[in-house]
């Protein structure tokens, strides 16, 4: 995948689900209680497995994988991402934190939280992939050998 377009594609696919969610005025799930505290779990178990790659990297030697990363001047595109994914994620699970306020016996979500709703929950889906691709990359990553 071209640099550009994995920089953009969690942003430009939030956007265009936000947009069609608007335009074809999906409704939100009907058990909204139930559905919001399994978005809460799974958000934050996505922030914590991005946070525990971010201390995982922290701590690779220099001569690794991380090394060459560093050389190789990625590491600024890395953080972007681990930055993204990290935040997305702890977006998505207070988002939906949120929801439960405006949550009451006879009131249902408004409209414009499902349209956010999705766009949160596809960019952090989608940056949380694309982090954990970009580590399967480095985790394969075989050293030359020294003979």
């Amino acid at each position: 995948m071209k640099l550009r377009v994995e920089r953009w594609y969690p942003w430009v696919a939030a956007l265009l689900g936000s947009l069609a969610w608007h335009y074809f005025s999906f409704p939100f799930p009907c058990d909204e209680k139930e559905f919001l505290a399994a978005a809460i779990s799974l958000g934050a178990i996505m922030t914590g497995f991005i946070a525990t790659a971010q201390a995982i990297l922290a701590s690779l030697p220099g001569d690794s994988a991380m090394g060459r990363i560093r050389k190789s001047g990625y590491i600024d595109d890395l953080m972007i991402y681990l930055k993204e994914s990290l935040y997305g994620c702890l977006g998505f699970s207070v988002y939906s934190l949120i929801g439960f306020f405006f949550l009451s016996p006879k009131i249902v979500l408004p409209r414009f939280y499902g349209e956010i709703f999705v766009g949160i929950t596809i960019f952090s889906m989608l940056a949380f992939q694309r982090v954990s691709s970009v580590l399967f990359k480095i985790l394969h990553f075989q050293p030359p050998r020294e003979d």
